[in-house]
């Protein structure tokens, strides 16, 4: 071969060798698609990973973002979401992060997922509560990670980012910060002979530790809903960034990562901040055995509702059940064993006092710390929300509310109107060694609630655990919220006057519902077992007259309402609420309906005075608006 031959062929391969390199580079997916073996679902779980530039170069540790997709998503698509995957790596490399994109798939042979949704959708005995830890745990063990709270993060999407609140308030301890991008506003979250409705904008409580952003676009179908869902973080007092956009359901248009870029960004921010260290946090959880900030709590929780963890700290915790929220009636577990963090000395001898709300009875007792430095509670039936106390003689007082009361035996707030409330607290601490004056200053973020004093005073006395303020006059001109907002009067109070942390005082709330006037509803049914539209849920003789001893649920026209009163005869212990999605065609959205229980003992001709409030609903998008009305009923004896 001549020399000229040679070099053109060397030439040409060259250019071929070049070529299919550059073909390669050009194929190459910048993420990896793996799995491992998970112990909670018996199978393998696959899950995509980006790993940042020169990850293999050096021995660095990197936080990490965790992504939860929508329905019909899986690990490696979310059609809907419009995620631009080749484009995420840039957005890795630039913040030096992991991005890990994990499977809410319960069944490969369903496009839903993460066992949530209608009561029909709540089947698997497998629980994404109990799976995201041991992903976690895989991620650490496997990757140079940084396997710590303050670096961790979740974003989500629709379904997904209904799972970024729920999964990060329930592990508040394991996370920093989570995104919501157009989350579902609730669900039916739990077991499927034991699942419970999740109202996102009930919830910002357990998210106080966790730094938080919403995305929800201007002509997005569930836009309405995540108003509410931020109505409900401003009215816990939640610093939460919530951030509309013009779009729909969705992250992103078609190749960017304009929105995805800026809830990452949002999330490395907060790595970079101080961690929330709560001095005093509380928590709700749905489930019967749970552990969070290194309590445990094991019960036989067989039924929907909350367990609620209060103003939990060193020096005690308040304890209650709730069928629903933000105040529904207590529930009975049978047995329920609540375990604390090891934060005190072993072996050392604690004073116990124990506040049971309900009877209203004091006791006190000790309780020798275990070699693990907790101290372990046991309840054989649980029903009565209590307060204990924790403390050692030389230890300052501790203050939560335990209780209000509103003149003429009222247990709401009536709007518009004035009324005087006296409330009661505890110190479940020490006794002061000589009397002490203590101050409290109350804060409603409603301009439509006014106080006639912000600061209380009372006197803690060495003798009386119990103490009570004089009354305040509560102005309430609130009027019905237009959906479902939340609509209970919320009041904030923290306490002074004693050498507690003054960088972190003790805080309390209480949350009151309100009765609004309204014109009376008109076409009213009694539901007494008497068949008015589709299902009957009452229990009675089924004449329609309410009666005393049944249980009854009250149309308008052909609307279940839903039913608030402060009248004595009706036993608020032992009223239940149904649920019905309005429009059916997208189970987003629920509505709540009562079923009231009449005293036996009611009076014969006693007239009850209702109020109360209907949905009607709109489809795309979905907007439930709320109907607000008043009812006397005439409570009747059978003849």
């Amino acid at each position: 071969m001549n020399s000229g031959k040679f070099y053109r062929h060397a030439i040409i391969i060259l250019l071929l060798l070049s070529s299919g390199i550059s073909i390669y580079a050009q194929s190459k997916k910048p993420w990896t698609d793996t799995s491992h073996y998970s112990s909670v679902f018996g199978h393998e779980k696959y899950y995509r990973i980006y790993l940042p530039g020169r990850y293999h170069e050096s021995d660095k540790r990197y936080p990490v973002i965790y992504f939860f997709h929508g329905w019909g998503g899986r690990y490696f698509k979310d059609d809907n979401a419009l995620i631009y995957y080749e484009g995420l790596q840039k957005l890795v490399d630039s913040l030096q992060v992991i991005l890990v994109m994990w499977d809410g798939n319960i069944d490969t042979l369903e496009p839903r997922p993460y066992n949530v949704g209608e009561h029909k959708d709540v089947k698997y005995q497998v629980q994404m509560k109990d799976y995201l830890p041991e992903l976690v745990g895989h991620v650490d063990r496997n990757y140079r990670t940084l396997p710590d709270r303050q670096h961790r993060g979740i974003i989500g999407f629709s379904m997904g980012g209904f799972m970024s609140f729920v999964l990060a308030g329930k592990y508040p301890d394991m996370f920093t910060a989570a995104v919501n991008f157009a989350g579902s506003p609730e669900f039916f979250v739990g077991y499927p002979s034991n699942h419970t409705l999740y109202q996102v904008r009930y919830l910002f409580g357990n998210l106080s530790e966790i730094r938080t952003r919403q995305y929800n676009g201007d002509t997005d179908i569930l836009y309405y809903l995540n108003e509410e869902v931020n109505a409900g973080a401003q009215w816990q007092g939640h610093e939460h960034q919530y951030i509309r956009f013009h779009g729909g359901h969705m992250i992103d248009s078609t190749g960017e990562t304009k929105r995805f870029g800026m809830a990452m960004r949002f999330i490395d921010s907060c790595f970079a901040l101080q961690p929330i260290i709560p001095h005093r946090w509380s928590h709700l959880d749905l489930y019967g055995d749970f552990k969070v900030w290194d309590y445990h709590v094991s019960s036989a929780k067989n039924k929907p509702g909350w367990i609620y963890l209060r103003n939990v700290d060193k020096n005690g915790f308040d304890l209650s059940t709730n069928k629903w929220l933000p105040n529904g009636p207590s529930m009975v577990i049978d047995s329920l064993r609540l375990q604390t963090a090891p934060i005190y000395d072993p072996g050392k001898q604690m004073k116990i006092v124990r506040y049971d709300q309900q009877k209203k009875i004091l006791s006190d007792t000790t309780q020798a710390v275990g070699k693990d430095g907790r101290l372990s509670f046991y309840y054989q039936s649980f029903k009565d929300p209590m307060a204990i106390g924790i403390y050692e003689d030389e230890d300052v007082p501790s203050l939560v509310c335990i209780g209000y009361e509103i003149e003429k035996g009222r247990s709401l707030v009536h709007s518009p109107g004035k009324q005087q409330m006296t409330l009661s607290f505890l110190n479940r601490s020490a006794p002061p060694k000589q009397k002490t004056k203590i101050t409290v200053r109350l804060f409603s973020n409603d301009p439509d609630v006014q106080l006639s004093k912000k600061e209380l005073t009372f006197l803690l006395t060495p003798k009386n655990r119990i103490s009570k303020t004089n009354p305040i006059t509560i102005t309430c001109t609130k009027t019905p919220p237009p959906h479902a907002e939340p609509s209970e009067l919320r009041l904030s109070m923290s306490f002074s006057g004693y050498a507690g942390n003054k960088d972190q005082p003790d805080k309390d709330e209480l949350i009151i519902p309100v009765l609004y006037e309204a014109t009376l509803f008109d076409s009213v049914q009694v539901d007494d077992h008497r068949m008015v539209r589709d299902s009957a849920f009452g229990n009675g003789n089924g004449n329609g007259i309410a009666e005393p001893g049944e249980k009854i649920m009250v149309y308008s026209k052909n609307n279940r309402l839903r039913l608030y009163t402060d009248d004595p005869w009706v036993i608020k212990e032992k009223e239940q609420l149904t649920d019905e999605v309005l429009p059916s065609r997208w189970p987003d959205g629920f509505t709540l309906n009562s079923v009231i229980a009449i005293s036996p003992n009611c009076p014969n001709g006693h007239v009850i005075t209702l109020y109360g409030s209907y949905e009607t609903k709109t489809f795309d998008p979905i907007e439930r608006k709320l109907h607000w009305g008043k009812i006397f009923l005439k409570v009747q004896n059978p003849e």
